[in-house]
């Protein structure tokens, strides 16, 4: 309990403090009483500054009052109050340990994703330059049939699932249809949306972290993507195995 008494400091008034707070403490816990106390005094000169009184050492002066003799400075603790305290602590003890494990488990996992994510994103630096490869040495010997085949798989995808414009002014609209092109001899993509044409190193995706990312994500596109990879795979022969894997768009799959 805090004592806080305002004005001149008399003994009447310590006194009436003290009064006040003992009718507190027994309103709440009948029985109980003060053993001890910290009782912060701030003195004045008679100019009204504030003083501060020191011991030899310099130090803020402290007061000590003794018990009188044959009093106790505070009661003993009876066996049940040491009970309470020793649940207390044991409670406290278990839910430290209990947090520690938290923070344990917590740390494990966080390393454990962190480990996948270092693997996933090896195989998509992997499988992205296996891509890009296979996507060159088809370019190289026969262009304008794996671009004209690209190009009747995306039709083919477009016909089947519409995809329509999702927001603005040509809202609810077919989405136009995208176009492979060869540009000095690398293959460039076009949609009607786009400023120019982008040349991309595969049909597949870009590189993202541990993904390989589709241009775009909406059903027509990924199952135009899912056919390109089975054209390569018809004009390329053997399609290297780290191609395949959880890091490709979804959809794609090695059958």
């Amino acid at each position: 309990m805090r004592l806080k008494i305002k004005g001149e400091i008399t003994q009447e008034q310590l006194a009436k403090a003290l009064d006040e707070a003992v009718k507190v403490l027994e309103s709440l816990q009948p029985g109980a009483k003060f053993y001890g106390a910290n009782l912060y005094l701030t003195p004045y000169d008679t100019d009204g500054d504030l003083l501060t009184i020191v011991d030899e050492r310099h130090h803020p002066l402290v007061l000590e009052i003794t018990a009188q003799s044959g009093t106790i400075a505070k009661p003993a603790l009876t066996a049940e109050a040491q009970q309470r305290r020793d649940a207390v602590r044991e409670a406290k003890r278990q839910l430290a340990n209990q947090l520690a494990e938290r923070d344990r488990q917590e740390l494990a996992e966080y390393n454990r994703k962190r480990q996948i994510q270092a693997v996933q994103i090896t195989k998509a630096q992997i499988a992205f330059g296996a891509l890009n490869e296979l996507t060159s040495k088809l370019l190289a010997s026969e262009p304008q049939v794996l671009v004209d085949r690209f190009n009747d798989a995306i039709r083919v995808s477009w016909h089947s699932h519409e995809p329509k414009e999702p927001h603005g002014p040509r809202k609810g609209e077919l989405k136009p249809l995208p176009k492979f092109s060869i540009v000095d001899g690398k293959l460039s993509l076009f949609a009607a949306s786009w400023k120019s044409p982008r040349l991309l190193l595969n049909p597949i995706g870009n590189l993202n972290s541990n993904l390989i990312a589709p241009v775009w994500t909406h059903d027509a596109w990924l199952v135009a993507v899912d056919s390109f990879l089975r054209i390569m795979r018809d004009m390329g022969g053997t399609i290297p195995e780290e191609i395949f894997g959880d890091h490709l768009p979804k959809g794609i799959a090695a059958d």
